[in-house]
């Protein structure tokens, strides 16, 4: 009889000694998979993921930097240089507001090749346009550069400007961005008294659009 009460005290002992062995294994496993969980939200919050941003600008034409070829064809031009930019000047231009604190605040100094047809009559035009886009400082340090390749249709009174945009530069990081910059740019206004258009300082409002990482 003492052996079974031996026996017995023994087998409750065991039971006791593995419950609460196991009630630590799973206190231990439940904490170790929060610590996982968090670290591994934290790897993800810092994983680099693209960021959206969008971007505008008001840009004109310097006048005086446009070279134009004309190509046989009495429609048929190819602007070999054009310098558009933010600087202020009057009613045109200024700063680019973004929400990317890279652009914010930034001027834009935007070289064009243009390859298009323009109708002397209607006016109209329609091409391919290659742009090198500078993202200046206050003082005149290249802080970004873009490349951007596209199109642009429309008229005289305002053409459409749609292209894709990649970050070729960025000084002192490493980032990665690429998006979309559309925008309508005018030349002339029509002028009603005269029945006849009016040229203007050419400009136009860009939106840049896209992700960077």
């Amino acid at each position: 009889m003492k052996k079974i009460l031996l026996v017995v005290g023994l087998v409750v002992l065991l039971g006791a000694f593995v419950g609460c062995d196991m009630s630590m294994d799973e206190s231990v496993l439940s904490r170790g998979l929060t610590e996982s969980t968090t670290m591994e939200a934290r790897k993800i919050g810092k994983s680099g993921a693209p960021v959206s941003f969008t971007a505008t600008v008001n840009l004109y034409q310097d006048l005086g930097s446009v070279v134009t070829e004309h190509k046989g064809n009495s429609n048929h031009y190819k602007t070999v240089e054009e310098t558009l930019q933010s600087f202020a000047y009057g009613p045109y231009g200024g700063t680019i507001k973004s929400d990317w604190p890279l652009l914010d605040g930034k001027n834009v100094i935007m070289n064009n090749v243009t390859n298009y047809n323009l109708d002397p009559v209607s006016g109209e035009i329609s091409g391919s346009n290659h742009s090198v886009i500078q993202v200046v400082d206050e003082a005149m340090q290249v802080v970004a550069v873009l490349q951007a390749n596209g199109t642009i249709d429309g008229s005289l009174l305002g053409a459409e400007i749609a292209m894709n945009w990649t970050l070729k530069e960025v000084n002192g990081k490493k980032v990665n961005a690429r998006g979309k910059v559309g925008g309508l740019f005018t030349w002339a206004v029509f002028d009603y008294e005269t029945m006849s258009l009016q040229y203007i300082l050419p400009n136009g409002t860009f939106t840049l659009t896209g992700t960077y990482n």
